[in-house]
C-alpha cells in the first residue's frame, strides 16, 4: 500500500541540492539519463516506510533502487537505507560521497564511461567530478 506523501521537491531545494536531484526523486533517473532507469528510480513506498518506521523526520528521500533509498539528512549527511533493515547501511559525509556510490553501481553495471560522466555533471553541476567518477574500492570498505 502506497503512503500518501508530499512532493519532496521543496525539501531537496532547501537542502541546496540541484534541480536535477528533485527531478530524479519525483520523475525517476531516466528523466535525467537512460542509464539511471534502474539505479535511481523515483521515490516510493520503501522510502516513506523507512521514515515512518524509524521516526526520522530529518530524512529527505532522493532516489531508490528496489527497497534501498538514498536520503539526505538535515545535518548535511547522506544515507543509503534498505527498508528491510533497522539502520542505514551506509553513511556519507557529503553529497559527493553518495553520488560516487551511485556512479560505482553504474560502473559495476558496466555502463559506459561517457554516461557516467554525463550523470556526474548533471548531479554536480559546476563542481569537479574527478573524485566521484573514481569507483569505490568496495572490497576494502567491507573488510
Amino acid at each position: 500500500m502506497e503512503h500518501a506523501q508530499p512532493n519532496p521537491r521543496a525539501r531537496i531545494h532547501a537542502l541546496g541540492l540541484p534541480e536535477t536531484v528533485a527531478r530524479v526523486a519525483v520523475d525517476g533517473g531516466d528523466a535525467v539519463h537512460p542509464a539511471l532507469s534502474y539505479r535511481a528510480e523515483p521515490i516510493g513506498d520503501p522510502a516513506w516506510s523507512v521514515i515512518t518506521e524509524s521516526g526520522r523526520t530529518d530524512l529527505t528521500p532522493l532516489w531508490a533502487c528496489g527497497t534501498t533509498t538514498a536520503f539526505a539528512c538535515d545535518d548535511g549527511t547522506f544515507l543509503e537505507w534498505d527498508a528491510e533493515e533497522d539502520e542505514p547501511w551506509r553513511t556519507f559525509p557529503d553529497f559527493e560521497g553518495l553520488v560516487r556510490s551511485l556512479l560505482t553501481d553504474l560502473y559495476e553495471d558496466e555502463e559506459p564511461e561517457a554516461a557516467r560522466q554525463e550523470i556526474a555533471r548533471a548531479l554536480l553541476p559546476g563542481r569537479p567530478t574527478d573524485r566521484v567518477l573514481r569507483p569505490e574500492d568496495r572490497d576494502a570498505s567491507e573488510a
